[in-house]
């Protein structure tokens, strides 16, 4: 594992230590060794925190790319190779994925592309659906659930422009890792919009039943 994304794991594990009383996973028979891509719901800004701790091989999250202007922050995430991804950018962050997983490694996306905020999961985009055929590689999913009061609203500014999102204070974040799920990569590409569309719904339902599996375990 390279310098960066020690240290990174680092940062993260301070946070992990100090602010939260850890986590709980299901599933951790599903988590298949080589490339993949993982995909779960959004909705604290502190989720994805856990994942390195979790999974083994160094992870590559799809990042707003704003958060890359923060400063040292924003230069870790360069540093330790994490994928920016803007409106006008999303070819190039899936270009840059797909040479990440032909390397054998990991990427994580987000579909729902914004924080939740706990609420109902949102429509997902096609960019998950679209790598995953492009790649041929299994898409996990990933449900979480952190209960509501152990949950803080911070604001942030980005850009100029203030942003909030909910961080984890206390409490157990709740994980369920569902069965790999191997895209048929022989499907035929017309109507390519309503295939990724299909294959998307087709997702965030996955997703959506983690989370409620995330959630019973965590009464």
């Amino acid at each position: 594992m390279d310098f960066w994304y020690g240290l990174s794991k680092g940062l993260l594990r301070a946070y992990k230590t100090l602010c939260v009383k850890g986590y709980e996973v299901h599933g951790l028979e599903n988590l298949i060794s080589g490339p993949k891509i993982i995909v779960a719901n959004h909705p604290n800004a502190t989720d994805s925190f856990f994942l390195p701790f979790i999974i083994p091989e160094k992870l590559h999250f799809f990042i707003e790319e704003s958060i890359f202007q923060f400063p040292f922050f924003g230069t870790l995430l360069k540093l330790s190779d994490q994928i920016p991804v803007g409106f006008n950018t999303g070819r190039e962050a899936l270009d840059q994925a797909l040479k990440k997983l032909s390397q054998g490694n990991v990427v994580v996306i987000f579909p729902e592309g914004l924080l939740n905020h706990g609420s109902s999961i949102q429509r997902g985009r096609i960019g998950a659906a679209m790598l995953a055929l492009e790649s041929g590689v299994p898409i996990i999913p990933v449900g979480f659930f952190v209960p509501t009061q152990f949950t803080r609203m911070i604001e942030q500014k980005r850009n100029g422009r203030v942003k909030t999102g909910l961080w984890q204070i206390g409490g157990r974040c709740y994980i369920q890792i569902g069965e790999p799920w191997m895209i048929d990569s022989m499907i035929r590409w017309e109507r390519k919009y309503r295939l990724l569309r299909e294959i998307t719904d087709e997702m965030m339902a996955r997703i959506q039943k983690l989370v409620w599996k995330a959630e019973r375990s965590a009464i």
